[in-house]
């Protein structure tokens, strides 16, 4: 079997650092990571920032209540004409920690998935660092670093992405032990990889196979056909394991904007890491309590929201550190490695290296955000930084350089905090004054934070290279100084709330209950629209912060998912993996004609709106504190089924934008149908269509009709679906309006029904059943040799 790469400095197992008491080096880091994540355990709070208010919850709400009604969810049909509710991914039916949602209500098991990936990323970074060789002290700081840096907080909001780089550390771990010992050790990572595709993050498991790769290379000294051979088969075996989920995925990708990169490239850079925002891994917080989204625009180009990841924040101690350890530990030179490349490819629109990739190599394009990748950074300085703890007991590096920064640190703040710097800053950046000065001041204030940082480990530094410090004093010192460092920047990067907040029910949505009655799937759509300027009551302002007040200000507009939760559905798009014509649709602003033609009966926006004489007259109800109205659409909605007046024949694929700029089709006249058969049923002079029942998954419509007609239903055109005859006679499904859905209905009497299952579920479960047996095989294999070893003969 291959021969991993040794440490080449292993730190003196002979002092404290190497004496450490496993169960006390883990005591330590399992309470310091439960402290810093206290609200995530504390009863009776909700996350409160992004999707893990407006997505997570409601999704996740939606998927328990079909379970409790005796069926499997797998269409959503609350937002976007409905969406593939299994095979968008993001939904994670198939992960371990789906099960949570059914003992405990959904805030308290997202809460309680997001401590544990947290934990995950303390102990696994453990794990890893002592089989890199670190000390327990080197290992726990490694630990701490990572666990706690601003990044992984960060994405406390979305546990879609926070759980794969927390599974990075276990990851490499079991990876190690796949490509040293026993060929069932390939088991490990394995599963372990294939979570991550469970969980629903594509591209980070993606990006897995790059690290392996690296990994191997660079860990084994010579790439032997023993390491290739093993690192396939953890391939293998990972496909075939999350097969349930990349076969749903799958379907949905290649009908997806995301195959046409030429489409898709505009979104796959969009979420780049802005190069001055790296200023923030040093110093933070900055311009706290001003607007993100403001802030953002102005100083880092992002021209539609605050960034991907809130906090940047490593500090003077961890990175310091990390390059220490990076010095001084040649055989981590893999981690090096890994943490540049993934820098430079995380600027994305910035960096050259990231456009090259996304048209050279396969499936590169299909991914966006490439801001995600920082986290593999962080991950790596973490390691790093573990390393450097060794070294610095060791004596290796110059206590000189600390206090060199602790002074470049302290000039650096006063400098920010003068009055020039802060008309530099509004000159530079086209700042209104009062909010560069605030930039500007809190810059200078969070580097005099990072100056009394590095000055700390100058002292800490100095009095061990001395031996006036104990081991354990060194080590209590160090590792107090460097939690207390990033829990100030970073403890307020994940948000929490009152538990109340997250069942309150918006007046907007008393409000249709009371217009239409039983509300519910197959009735009408809302379309709640988006504005930058945030308007919440003073008193939501000072309790939750700026980004719980959006949540607030969100779910009282009904905004996507949280529509969903009381069963109304909207236009919008927020699941990815949407299709090309849909993305062409709604980049272009609907009017009320077209929102009329895709059943939207109701508008909320702001109260602006009622100047106008047309809407003044259709308003239903207003929420004065959020400055939000509630409008019925002006123009008469077409219904969600009905035949249509005039159907068009169309050989080749509908343009959506031109479309939408047809008078006719406006007009409710038109409908176009793409079809390749040279006759179409003509346009429906009487009949009727109801639907007799809607359900997710099944859509039953009665039809009436003296001639054959053409039965538009209002839904999105998606894979997966089939229509019926009460006969049982299959019926072509037809694009119809680029969009939705349509069938040719013979005259007469007659019930048609739609039906839809996931494309590729079955034989992706077939694939996962076939994975499982072979891990079992494999284990079961180990274990009886185990118990049964080969005697001599």
């Amino acid at each position: 079997m291959p021969a991993l790469a040794t440490n080449t400095s292993a730190p003196d197992k002979d002092n404290a650092l190497g004496l450490l008491p496993t169960w006390l080096a883990v005591t330590v880091l399992m309470g310091i990571t439960l402290a810093f994540y206290h609200r995530l355990w504390l009863p009776g709070l909700v996350l409160i920032k992004r999707e893990a208010f407006r997505f997570h919850l409601p999704i996740k709400q939606y998927f328990i209540e079909r379970l409790g009604t005796g069926e499997f969810p797998q269409w959503f049909p609350y937002e976007a004409l409905g969406r593939p509710f299994i095979g968008t991914a993001h939904a994670g039916v198939f992960h371990p920690f789906t099960t949570l949602y059914f003992f405990f209500s959904a805030p308290d098991a997202y809460r309680m998935s997001t401590l544990l990936s947290c934990l995950m990323a303390a102990m696994g970074s453990f794990a890893l660092g002592r089989k890199m060789g670190f000390s327990h002290a080197a290992a726990l700081v490694a630990g701490i670093s990572f666990a706690l840096s601003g990044y992984v907080v960060s994405l406390t909001e979305h546990i879609t992405y926070l759980y794969p780089i927390c599974a990075l550390p276990v990851f490499c771990v079991t990876l190690e032990k796949a490509l040293s010992q026993d060929w069932p050790w390939v088991v490990a990572p394995a599963a372990v990889w294939a979570t991550v595709f469970l969980i629903g993050d594509l591209q980070t498991g993606y990006y897995y196979g790059f690290i392996a790769l690296l990994w191997m290379v660079m860990r084994v000294p010579c790439p032997r056909l023993s390491a290739c051979l093993r690192l396939m088969l953890v391939l293998a075996l990972t496909v075939l394991l999350a097969g349930i989920q990349l076969g749903p995925s799958w379907a949905v990708y290649v009908h997806s904007q995301r195959a046409q990169p030429e489409l898709f490239h505009e979104q796959a850079l969009f979420g780049s890491t802005q190069p001055l925002r790296l200023v923030t891994m040093l110093a933070a917080p900055i311009a706290k309590d001003a607007d993100p989204a403001v802030v953002a625009r102005l100083f880092f180009g992002y021209a539609g929201g605050s960034g991907w990841g809130e906090g940047l924040y490593l500090g003077i101690p961890m990175i310091g550190l990390a390059l220490v350890g990076a010095w001084y530990r040649r055989d981590l030179r893999m981690l090096v490695w890994l943490g540049v490349l993934t820098l430079l490819l995380s600027f994305g629109r910035w960096s050259g290296l990231y456009e090259v990739l996304y048209h050279v190599v396969p499936l590169w394009s299909a991914f966006r955000y490439p801001e995600k990748l920082i986290s593999i950074v962080f991950f790596t300085a973490a390691m790093l930084a573990g390393a450097g703890l060794d070294a610095l007991w060791a004596r290796k590096g110059a206590p000189v350089l600390w206090l060199a920064m602790a002074i470049l640190c302290t000039g650096t703040g006063l400098l920010l905090r003068s009055d020039a710097a802060s008309a530099w800053t509004a000159a530079s950046f086209r700042a209104p004054a009062d909010l560069a000065h605030e930039v500007a001041d809190s810059a200078g204030v969070a580097f005099l934070y990072s100056s009394a940082a590095a000055l700390g480990v100058w002292l800490i530094h100095a009095g061990a290279r001395r031996r006036w410090l104990s081991e354990v004093l060194f080590l209590s010192f160090l590792i107090s100084l460097i939690t207390l460092d990033l829990s100030r920047a970073n403890l307020q990067a994940y948000h929490t709330a009152s538990a109340e907040l997250a069942s309150f029910t918006p007046p907007l949505a008393e409000a249709l209950r009371a217009q239409e009655g039983n509300v519910g799937p197959g009735h009408f759509r809302v379309v709640s629209t988006f504005e930058l300027t945030l308007v919440v009551p003073q008193e939501i302002m000072q309790m939750l912060g700026f980004y719980g007040s959006v949540s607030v200000e969100r779910r009282q507009a009904l905004d996507v998912e949280h529509n969903a939760q009381f069963h109304l559905e909207t236009l919008s798009p927020l699941l990815p993996g949407y299709s090309a014509q849909f993305a062409t649709a709604m980049n272009k602003p609907m009017g009320f004609e077209a929102l009329a033609r895709f059943n939207v009966s109701y508008y909320i926006g702001r109260r602006y709106h009622l100047q106008g004489q047309r809407l003044a007259r259709t308003l239903v109800s207003e929420l004065p504190p959020y400055d939000l109205a509630l409008l019925r659409n002006p123009v008469p909605v077409k219904p969600r089924a009905y035949l249509s007046l005039r159907p068009e024949r169309a050989a080749t694929p509908v343009d959506p934008v031109a479309l939408l700029a047809r008078p006719d089709f406006l007009s409710g006249d038109v409908d176009v149908i793409e079809t390749s058969d040279a006759t179409l049923p003509g346009p429906a002079l009487s009949g009727s269509a109801v639907i007799e029942r809607y359900a997710p998954e099944e859509v039953r419509v009665r039809v009436e009709t003296p001639q054959p007609a053409v039965l538009i239903l209002l839904d999105s055109f998606d894979k997966g679906w089939t229509a019926t005859l009460e006969s049982g006679l299959a019926l072509p499904i037809l694009r119809a309006n680029a969009l939705v859905r349509a069938v040719a209905v013979p005259a007469g009497t007659h019930v048609v029904t739609f039906f839809y299952q996931t494309p590729l579920l079955k034989a992706g479960a077939t694939v996962s059943l076939v994975g499982c047996l072979l891990c079992t095989g494999l284990l079961t294999h180990a274990w009886w040799r185990h118990r049964h070893p080969a005697g001599p003969r």
